[in-house]
């Protein structure tokens, strides 16, 4: 008995080129890919597909080889995406909260210079005392 500590995966690209377009065009009259598309496509893909998403650069590849405009929703899929994810409405909510109390209490003021600009938060309150480095501050064009 051998132990291995490497995991290996085969993906067959014929196999998955032709799966996913049976998937793609299962609700059109043309489905079905002949044995040479389904070779072409599979080849340009040995080349180019990388881990980002296989499912995704797949249905990409397919749809371009066929020039599929009349359905945009296909184009970007969303596998499996539950908007907002569940267990996560309270954590939105103190978000959007702590947004809000932040926009209470600050003012983004912008500095500028010649090769650059940049936008800092600074405390409402401070803006409203009127201190000797304030001064300096409003007169450089910092406040």
């Amino acid at each position: 008995m051998a132990i291995y500590n490497n995991i290996q995966i085969t993906i067959d690209l014929n196999e998955l080129v032709e799966t996913r377009g049976e998937f793609l065009f299962k609700d059109s009259e043309d489905s079905g890919m002949s044995e040479n598309q389904i070779q072409y496509i599979a080849e340009r893909l040995r080349t180019t597909l990388t881990w980002d998403s296989i499912y995704h650069m797949v249905d990409t590849s397919i749809l371009e080889f066929y020039d599929c405009h009349e359905h945009p929703e296909i184009w970007d899929p969303h596998y499996g995406e539950i908007q907002p994810e569940p267990g996560r409405e309270a954590e939105l909510v103190a978000q959007e909260k702590a947004r809000k109390q932040f926009k209470k209490e600050f003012k983004m003021v912008t500095i500028e210079n010649s090769a650059w600009s940049l936008d800092v938060p600074v405390r409402r309150d401070r803006l409203q005392s009127g201190t000797e480095d304030d001064a300096e501050d409003e007169k450089n064009g910092i406040i």
